[in-house]
């Protein structure tokens, strides 16, 4: 009696589990290091992982409506695509606009001062160093080189990047694993018609 009760809320355990690794994943998985290089951003991405996971959540609510495993293969194909999309953008931009820095990323701009320390060392050494060098010269403030503006608005496109990459992340675990369980009851019940 107990495992035919379980067997019916499977479905819901399952998805219920799935979503809550999830959310457990999320704060579990270290950010980034450059979320580190400004006191606010590490509360607004952990706020945003918690909403990205709590968006994905209204996918179980919809899950019990709708059971048709064209429409849950259709959102598993969707949110892949879009999460490799995303994932690929969000690396490009991490790399574009971070600068390493002592065992961490520092989220640099795109507008550079007028008076930027790199023109000066380039002025007095003829050269400028390698990318991978290049905050030694600012000493880990990227403020002495680039706007605050740039910066923040870059800070701002990581920031949304990840949200996005959490989202849809989230959203594919639990849409792949609701189509799962339903061509799992689909074959069970071709199985126990024969």
């Amino acid at each position: 009696m107990l495992v035919s009760k379980l067997k019916e809320v499977w479905k819901e355990i399952t998805l219920l589990s799935t979503w809550i690794a999830s959310v457990a994943g999320a704060f579990i998985i270290p950010l980034p290091s450059w979320h580190a290089s400004d006191e606010n951003t590490s509360f607004f991405m952990k706020f945003g992982v918690f909403i990205a996971t709590a968006l994905a959540g209204f996918l179980i609510l919809y899950s019990h409506k709708n059971k048709l495993i064209r429409t849950w293969m259709r959102l598993s194909v969707q949110f892949i695509v879009l999460l490799i999309g995303f994932y690929a953008t969000y690396h490009f931009a991490r790399e574009t606009r971070t600068l390493p820095y002592i065992d961490k990323d520092i989220v640099i701009g795109n507008e550079m001062l007028d008076d930027n320390p790199f023109e000066a060392f380039k002025a007095s050494h003829g050269f400028l160093p390698a990318r991978n060098e290049q905050m030694m010269i600012l000493l880990g403030d990227p403020e002495k080189a680039w706007t605050k503006k740039s910066i923040m608005s870059n800070r701002i496109q990581l920031m949304a990047l990840l949200f996005f990459c959490y989202l849809f992340s989230a959203g594919f675990i639990i849409s792949f694993c609701n189509l799962v369980i339903l061509y799992k009851d689909k074959y069970r019940i071709k199985i126990e018609a024969k």
